[in-house]
């Protein structure tokens, strides 16, 4: 797969991804080895240009009972290093451009209940010393805002506004948006600053660890994981889930759709529209149990 070059796009990954770089790793191992042991070349160094080796390797994906999910995002892996191996001049054009992503069944995004969330955030599970009101502004923001694990994890002290509530967040394709934010925030994000300022850092992120260091995407992780078991016995327990969280939340009580388009950073309303149906479902709920023709 050309070594130096695989190297250098892990490193790459390891600053602009919010994904483990072990998993860019593996999805790439597992296609060159496909390729060696089917002898459809002759060392790792080669570079593979022909979309139909490709089409081959997705076959046989398909055959290991992975999902379609799966699948894809292992493309998804392979496509991205193909754009970086153009990039570098090594290649000419993308052979993935001649594959098709399998179709995929769309489920919908799970969230929490506001109840669940209020119980959470009233709560007193959180230590007042640094830590523990890092650990509580992370939940905070990641349910007040929106914002994906990746951009929470690159805030810059110079992002917040606390005067005017609103932070600037950089998001995918380096886009950025302005997102307002409610006056608990605020008031949390004072608490931490004043904490933080006891910490000998000279990071400029807004989040950093107790030893100084800018946050990684396992902590956010593991943060989210642990104060959402509290209160949830779902399965799924991610930073992703309280952005499900904020888009239903926000729908559900009477959010015009566009907006909720633009603070969540979507390119197109299509993305933003899956959201609509966990709302459509509460309403659904709410005329069986409340209109007398709907009990009969």
């Amino acid at each position: 797969m050309h070594k130096k070059s695989f190297l250098k796009y892990i490193e790459y990954q390891k600053k602009y991804s919010s994904l483990t770089v072990n998993s860019y790793a593996i999805d790439l191992n597992s296609f060159y080895s496909f390729c060696l042991n089917n002898k459809f070349i002759d060392s790792e160094d080669e570079i593979i240009k022909d979309y139909k080796i490709i089409r081959k390797w997705v076959a046989y994906l398909s055959t290991q009972n992975l999902s379609s999910k799966s699948i894809n995002r292992k493309l998804s892996t392979l496509r991205s290093f193909y754009n970086f191996l153009q990039r570098e001049n090594k290649i000419d054009s993308n052979p993935l451009l001649k594959i098709t992503r399998l179709k995929t069944e769309k489920t919908l995004p799970e969230f929490i209940s506001e109840e669940k969330m209020d119980l959470l955030l009233g709560s007193t599970v959180f230590s007042d010393d640094f830590e523990g009101v890092r650990d509580y502004l992370i939940i905070e923001m990641l349910y007040g805002t929106g914002m994906r694990r990746a951009e929470l994890i690159n805030l810059y002290l110079k992002d917040i506004d606390l005067k005017k509530k609103y932070l600037k967040v950089t998001g995918k394709r380096n886009k950025q948006r302005i997102i307002p934010f409610p006056d608990e925030l605020s008031e949390l994000t004072e608490q931490y600053l004043l904490l933080r300022q006891e910490i000998q850092t000279d990071s400029d992120f807004l989040f950093i660890t107790k030893s100084g260091k800018k946050i990684y995407p396992n902590l956010v992780y593991r943060t989210v994981v642990k104060y959402i078991s509290l209160i949830s016995t779902q399965k799924k327990k991610s930073p992703h889930t309280l952005r499900h969280t904020y888009a239903t939340h926000l729908l559900n009580n009477g959010a015009d759709i566009n907006a909720v388009k633009e603070l969540l950073g979507h390119a197109s309303l299509s993305a933003t529209q899956i959201y609509t149906h966990n709302t459509f479902e509460k309403l659904n709920r709410i005329y069986k149990q409340a209109h007398p023709r709907a009990k009969k």
